[in-house]
């Protein structure tokens, strides 16, 4: 037995009946504590990129047995995942998976459909649709150039945020509280050599982002491969997918990044307005 599985043995009992009482007092009637309680702490993933026994403890007012077994039961069915040194919580292969499936299922991508090809046609390179959970982009639609060498679709496929044109315009929308809980160690997978690698350099390109309203990927999160997104918003203003248009790094000069940011955002206008 491992000494955080002891520590969380240690408040069992009667401690138990405390969190059952503590909850439902604050629990409309009709719901089933113990998956309230397993909803709750999923929710926690919005903001955080990891979380851990004793944080989840103080955040959902539970012991830290009944925080041990809700988690070892997720871990169990891959929805978490525990990292072996740090022994911290980060979402699992099957609770990634079910919000793909839910993205690929959202009226966006029936309705930026047309756009993506529109903005294909335009350019003559690939596009995309993407959308941000936690750290990760995830790439929900595409729509492949016709050219002999081109980048090829990208759905179903998960990026780092940090790292992307489509990640780094949605991350640009985020306040600094909310940045730093998202990322809150200074340092920065790099997929690539030229990707931000702290939190501070990423803040400047954030910064970047903001003033000039698109984001480029210099051969960040892939060689050789360059992009230009753009967000695009629902009625209310709120930037709910990024509209990618990548290609071969090759091509990606200035020019073509100025005339792709010009028929980036007027597509990504339109789409904006089919939204609302």
């Amino acid at each position: 037995m491992s000494a955080e599985e002891r520590e969380a043995l240690e408040d069992t009992g009667d401690q138990d009946k405390q969190d059952k009482g503590a909850a439902a007092a604050d629990r409309p009637a009709g719901l089933i504590g113990a998956v309230d309680n397993v909803l709750r702490l999923l929710r926690l993933f919005e903001d955080r990129q990891v979380i851990r026994v004793n944080q989840v403890s103080r955040d959902m007012g539970l012991s830290r047995s009944t925080v041990h077994r809700l988690l070892s039961t997720l871990s169990y069915h891959e929805y978490v995942e525990q990292d072996a040194y740090s022994r911290a919580y980060r979402p699992g292969p099957a609770l990634v998976d079910i919000g793909l499936s839910v993205v690929r299922n959202m009226d966006i991508r029936a309705v930026a459909r047309s756009s993506l090809v529109e903005l294909r046609d335009f350019t003559d390179e690939t596009v995309h649709l993407a959308t941000r959970r936690g750290t990760e982009m995830l790439y929900v639609d595409s729509v492949e150039s016709e050219q002999t060498v081109r980048v090829s679709s990208r759905i179903g496929w998960s990026l780092p945020a940090h790292a992307t044109a489509a990640g780094k315009v949605l991350l640009a929308e985020l306040t600094e509280e909310q940045l730093t809980a998202l990322y809150p160690s200074e340092r920065l997978d790099a997929p690539t050599e030229r990707a931000a690698a702290t939190r501070t350099e990423l803040r400047g390109h954030l910064a970047a982002v903001r003033e000039q309203g698109y984001a480029v990927n210099h051969a960040e999160s892939e060689n050789e491969v360059s992009a230009v997104g753009v967000a695009v918003r629902d009625r209310y203003g709120q930037a709910i997918a990024a509209l990618v248009t990548t290609a071969p790094k090759s091509r990606a000069d200035a020019a073509w990044i100025a005339t792709t940011v010009q028929a980036s955002m007027r597509v990504a206008a339109e789409l904006t307005a089919r939204t609302g």
